[in-house]
């Protein structure tokens, strides 16, 4: 399932950009994977990195279900 999923079946607010029909969220996107170190092994994989999740001003590659369930009891 799709982590835009979860998230609403959870009835967590987000913002979702769809880097495919956005070009300014992909420029956005791009710069942020470009600078940050998390996305150094992503990148050498030949991988993307996404799903990315920015939190507070964290950048995330995803989110694991112990942090979903922590944004669940906040809300």
């Amino acid at each position: 399932m799709e982590l835009k999923e979860v998230l609403s079946e959870n009835g967590i607010e987000f913002t979702y950009y769809d880097i495919s029909l956005d070009f300014g969220a992909l420029k956005r996107f791009l710069k942020i994977r470009d600078t940050n170190p998390l996305y150094i092994p992503v990148k050498e994989g030949g991988r993307v990195g996404i799903p990315t999740v920015i939190l507070d001003n964290e950048v995330m590659l995803g989110l694991e279900d112990e942090q979903i369930e922590e944004l669940m009891n906040n809300r």
